[in-house]
């Protein structure tokens, strides 16, 4: 990501708003940021910061918060924010989720404004024009998206004034998909955008392609929504050849997030991986080997259980320049065999075939290989199968965010008449996060609490 437009990064401290809600000070670079979206030459800059913004600040909290309400990682020592998600009596004010609903608005609001300047402003040439307001749209999705998996309700776009509206998460993540088909048609319309955008954003490496990571999020977004079809479709629709990644260049103000908080020196050690992984790992499968490197350490929770052979994480997180990708070629085999599970009947048959490719799998682009045989569960059995996949989504996916949703997909009533605090065994604790107090305090729309 170092070239010329790099010097435009600063722009990010005055573009944009933090949450659904408005500054809580005034913006006496108004002028400045009406002048930056006027000229093609900060749009650039603008588009480098915004994905080195979400890579830095959501990212880390994606992984953490869902981490540890599904059981994938417990908190070294006493942190009151991960004991707050392990025992799902979560306070308005937790730092994990409040930081992550704030940093969500905060770069949708930038993506926001690429797409709602972009159009006045006069580029060398179309391809380049058309890849960044893709990219724009692309974020909007993304960030979006994220809302309408964690919360029960969420904006769809900021609002200055404080009074960002609430939709129900299936508005949401059909937004988000609307989002995306503008991303999409965009690239396809215009020759040549693909290819400039993703040059900036992987820094000539070869390591994004927005085609790909438009159809991924929109099959993650079609499983979450029930739609089984349209999941099957994106899904299928992705080169599973082709790798799309975070990138960290290893400088003091670009290394990966959750490195940082593992292995910098004077790091916390802030996070564990639970005992294989936090399920019933099968013996020998590889994916253990990939995620962790076998050192132990000890993880206590609020509740009373403690963990005495949580594992150093490994995986994407080993060193300050490891890529963290945007989707792995896995998951959409697991999205669609989980859309094939669920429809049950002979579509049962193609689910357990793509199970068995995600557990024989030894060539897998990244290295997450679990090197197992194929299974031989009962394929008749709808539920059978579903917890195979929940099994490669829990152990494939480690520390994505994702696995969390994938437990409430497939165990919908697991938490029904339980609520806060939860029993440290349970495999999640929480079906939404609450609404941060900031949002609570500044926008009279926020609805009430889940009451798990």
């Amino acid at each position: 990501m170092k070239n010329k437009w790099i010097k435009i990064l600063p722009l990010l401290l005055i573009l944009g708003f933090t949450g659904s809600c408005k500054m809580e000070f005034e913006n006496h670079n108004a002028a400045s940021e009406a002048a930056v979206y006027k000229t093609y030459k900060a749009y650039p800059g603008i588009v480098l910061g915004l994905t080195k913004h979400f890579s830095l600040n959501a990212l880390p909290e994606i992984a953490r918060g869902p981490g540890v309400v599904s059981r994938e990682i417990g908190a070294t020592n006493t942190y009151t924010t991960e004991n707050e998600l392990m025992s799902g009596n979560i306070p308005n004010d937790n730092a994990s989720i409040s930081r992550l609903w704030r940093f969500l608005h905060y770069e949708r609001g930038i993506a926001e404004k690429i797409t709602a300047n972009i159009d006045d402003v006069t580029f060398p040439t179309d391809a380049e024009k058309a890849g960044l307001k893709a990219y724009g749209y692309l974020m909007r999705g993304l960030t979006t998206g994220y809302l309408g998996m964690y919360w029960e309700k969420a904006t769809v776009e900021n609002d200055p004034d404080n009074k960002a509206e609430f939709k129900n998460n299936t508005e949401v993540l059909n937004t988000a998909i609307a989002y995306l088909d503008e991303a999409e048609n965009l690239i396809s319309g215009t020759a040549g955008s693909a290819d400039y955008i993703n040059n900036l954003v992987s820094g000539n490496s070869g390591l994004f392609s927005i085609v790909d990571v438009i159809h991924a999020l929109k099959a993650r977004y079609y499983i979450e929504l029930g739609d089984y079809g349209n999941a099957i479709s994106e899904a299928n629709a992705v080169d599973l050849t082709k790798p799309s990644v975070w990138i960290y260049d290893g400088s003091s103000t670009d290394q990966n997030p959750i490195w940082k908080l593992q292995y910098d020196a004077g790091a916390s050690e802030r996070y564990k991986a639970l005992e294989n992984l936090g399920v019933n790992l099968e013996a020998n499968d590889g994916r253990l080997d990939f995620y962790t490197n076998g050192q132990t350490g000890i993880s206590t929770e609020t509740c009373g259980n403690v963990y005495t052979n949580t594992l150093y994480l490994k995986g994407f997180w080993m060193n300050p320049t490891d890529a963290i990708p945007v989707y792995l070629p896995d998951e959409m085999k697991l999205i669609k065999a989980e859309a094939y599970a669920k429809q049950g009947g002979a579509n049962l048959a193609q689910a357990v075939a793509l199970i068995d490719e995600v557990r024989t799998d030894n060539a897998d682009i990244f290295g997450v290989n679990a090197n197992l045989g194929i299974w031989t569960g009962n394929g008749s059995d709808q539920q059978a199968v579903l917890d195979q996949i929940y099994y490669n989504y829990a152990t494939e996916l480690f520390f994505q965010g994702l696995r969390w949703n994938a437990h409430k997909r497939i165990y919908p009533d697991y938490l029904d008449g339980v609520t806060p605090p939860v029993d440290c065994n349970a495999e999640r604790t929480r079906n939404y996060f609450p609404y941060p107090s900031d949002e609570q305090a500044n926008n009279p729309n926020t609805p009430s609490d889940p009451a798990i």
